[in-house]
């Protein structure tokens, strides 16, 4: 496993997001749900050391309002602990 995409998983996983196997089409990542398993998203490994905490910290907001993660509320809840 690479350093960044180490860093990327570290970077999710506070905000209850599980970084999961490639998917077909590059060196992107699947974003799913830790409560559900609900797909939401995915995240390339081209980013600078730094920027994925950075861009994740900067969401938090957005995540605690329930705007951004999953209907379930995970990332709702834990977003709101964080802030």
């Amino acid at each position: 496993m690479s350093a960044i995409l180490e860093e990327i998983r570290k970077a999710y996983e506070p905000v209850g997001i599980k970084v999961e196997e490639p998917v077909a089409y590059g060196t992107y990542y699947r974003l799913s749900c830790a409560g559900c398993g609900k797909t939401l998203g995915n995240v390339g490994d081209k980013l600078l050391p730094g920027m994925i905490k950075s861009l994740v910290d900067q969401q938090l907001d957005l995540y605690a309002s329930g705007a951004m993660g999953c209907s379930c509320g995970l990332q709702a809840d834990r977003a709101k602990a964080l802030i």
